[in-house]
């Protein structure tokens, strides 16, 4: 073994083979090329600006509620697939507007929720190949009921329309990927002590 060889006589392996001291080099050793890297902020800048809109509101004293959010961004460096793509091309991934609409029920140790959330195509990344992740939409629900202080049991549905997700390049008939919506369903009991 060529670095027990180099160890000058030190013991670098124990019984078990595993390394226990340091190796040293020696003058004939080959010289060793280390290429270090650090990320660094890009010098291209942009504007990221936008809005949000949310409310919440219980009907009185019945339990029930409702919360209702609107949030629309915007920035101003964008991808433009009409460029060359040999160009490459700063561009803001991630940014799309998105709403959230829930109506729940919380009294007397029921509390019973459904959700509706949306949001809209974005730019996910990718140069000079873009990737765009479509609009997309799912409805979720869960309820739960508190037998006795401490013993709650439980049921929710996760995409309860079953709705899928969709991603794609430049044009929408270059699809990237295509993931089919599955509800899914838990349930269960939960006891705090």
């Amino acid at each position: 073994m060529e670095v027990a060889r180099n160890a000058a006589g030190q013991p670098i392996l124990d019984a078990n083979g595993y390394y226990t001291g340091r190796i040293l080099g020696l003058a004939e050793d080959p010289l060793v090329n280390f290429r270090v890297g650090t990320p660094f902020n890009s010098d291209q800048q942009a504007t990221i600006d936008g809005f949000e809109f949310a409310i919440q509101h219980s009907f009185w004293n019945t339990g029930f509620g409702a919360i209702l959010n609107y949030t629309i961004v915007n920035g101003d460096a964008r991808f433009d697939n009409a460029l060359n793509p040999n160009l490459g091309q700063f561009a803001l991934a991630g940014l799309s507007d998105s709403a959230n609409a829930v109506l729940y029920y919380d009294k007397g140790g029921l509390q019973a929720r459904v959700a509706y959330n949306w949001r809209d195509e974005f730019y996910a990344g990718g140069n000079p190949n873009p990737t765009y992740v479509e609009k997309y939409g799912q409805v979720d629900a869960s309820v739960s009921y508190e037998f006795i202080r401490g013993l709650t049991a439980f049921a929710e549905g996760i995409n309860l329309t079953g709705a899928s997700r969709r991603g794609h390049r430049r044009s929408e008939n270059f699809v990237t990927f295509s993931q089919p919506g599955y509800a899914r369903y838990m349930g269960g009991l939960r006891l705090s002590f």
